[in-house]
């Protein structure tokens, strides 16, 4: 196994690239103009400037047409996905970074231990082929070093599922995750009040191609138009607004459940008195040791090997919850 567990960043796990080339794939026809053609006998209208007798001459139209409205929501569409990809970043931060940094702690400390665990393991051995332990004793010394090893192989692999434990500081994630929601949402707004209105420009050719007429005619028309629901869509999309966003900091949103302060201020509380009391218990344990190591004689090393190994898995937990807790107190900064 490597010394440390390497997991992939938070920006390689795929999802931004999936909702990015989605809103990308989306946009691209809304943004572009559309070619048209009609060909047949069509009707032509009664607002015609020039009426002919005969209204359902054989004619073709070909033209180009362009969206200003669809281009709008093209980029309003980029941009949801945008702050989709910044918030999903936020979250593995306040989710996983916090736990990435405490797990990283306890491999540490297993893995700077396991080179003495070893020689114990490997002095048990000797003792039982020399005749100086029993076999009960020797099998109780190596299922420690056995259990030294499962945990450390146990917390490699809860890392390897974590974004890796950069160092960057991990103040005002918080923050940046509500941001995003709150960008997010405004996108969503934007592209529901794009759908009340419509600009469109087209232009192209027009001929008959019967009757007296023939001659290629040009034309170019700018069509505008409102849908009267425009006129309740501002009070909709600000209550959408101001429901995601307490919904977001009520902690039943399953998505951001992790993201709240208050659950993370009640995480901080919990793991400091579970740092207190772990800290108190390995300073008994550095004390027995310190006292056994005075003593002489197989029996009295072969029991501080033991209390060696209660020490190691203490200060493992110690450094999990130290690492933790200051994590955890970076995420929530000045949130208030």
């Amino acid at each position: 196994m490597p010394a440390t567990a390497r997991a992939q960043p938070a920006a390689d796990d795929g999802y931004c690239d999936y909702v990015e080339g989605a809103a990308t794939a989306t946009a691209a026809p809304l943004y572009g103009p559309q070619l048209f053609g009609q060909f047949g006998y069509l009707e032509q209208p009664a607002f015609a400037v020039e009426p002919a007798a005969d209204s359902s001459n054989l004619r073709a139209i070909a033209g180009v047409r362009w969206s200003a409205t669809s281009a709008y929501a093209g980029s309003q569409t980029a941009a949801k996905a945008g702050a989709d990809c910044r918030r999903h970043r936020a979250l593995l931060d306040v989710r996983g970074a916090s736990l990435a940094r405490a797990l990283a702690a306890r491999v540490h400390v297993l893995d700077d231990a396991q080179q003495e665990a070893d020689r114990i393991g490997a002095e048990a051995i000797a003792d039982l082929e020399g005749r100086r332990a029993t076999a009960q004793d020797a099998t109780a010394t190596r299922l420690r070093v056995e259990e030294l090893r499962s945990l450390a192989l146990d917390a490699r692999r809860q890392l390897a599922t974590l974004p890796a434990p950069e160092e960057h500081s991990l103040t005002g994630v918080m923050a940046t995750f509500h941001a995003a929601d709150t960008d997010l949402e405004a996108a969503d707004g934007k592209l529901r009040t794009a759908q009340a209105y419509q600009l469109d420009v087209r232009f192209g050719v027009d001929q008959f191609l019967e009757g007296p007429n023939t001659a290629t005619e040009g034309f170019a028309v700018v069509e505008v138009g409102v849908n009267l629901g425009a006129l309740w869509l501002g009070h909709g999309n600000a209550r959408a607004a101001a429901g995601r966003a307490k919904y977001a900091r009520s902690g039943h949103d399953p998505l951001g459940a992790d993201a709240t302060v208050e659950q993370m201020r009640a995480l901080i509380d919990v793991e400091g008195k579970r740092a207190e009391q772990t800290s108190a218990l390995v300073g008994d344990l550095d004390r027995q040791l310190a006292a056994l190591g005075k003593l002489g004689g197989d029996d009295a090393r072969r029991y501080r090997e033991t209390v060696w190994f209660d020490w190691i898995k203490a200060k493992a937990d110690l450094a999990f919850l130290q690492a933790h807790v200051a994590a955890l107190r970076e995420v929530v900064g000045s949130e208030p």
